[in-house]
């Protein structure tokens, strides 16, 4: 069952700016970026579990690992 809230127009744009499709939910953008603290290791790993994988940029990613280890070239 749904509730009415009221928010103002800040909060409106944050959560309109939060919104990952277009028809996304309030409710899943807020279900998404508020969670209830874990009170023990169990609770955090479930929640961990339940969020969507990271955006991750695969080419960004790919560099990093060719490049791990290798001087910045500061130091000659």
């Amino acid at each position: 069952m749904g509730k009415t809230i009221t928010i103002g127009d800040e909060a409106y744009k944050l959560l309109s700016a939060l919104k990952r499709l277009p028809g996304e939910s309030f409710t899943k953008v807020i279900l998404r970026h508020l969670n209830r603290p874990a009170d023990t290791g169990g609770e955090l790993l479930e929640a961990m579990e339940k969020l969507p994988p990271p955006d991750v940029d695969l080419v960004v990613l790919k560099r990093t690992e060719r490049e791990r280890g290798k001087r910045s070239g500061g130091r000659k």
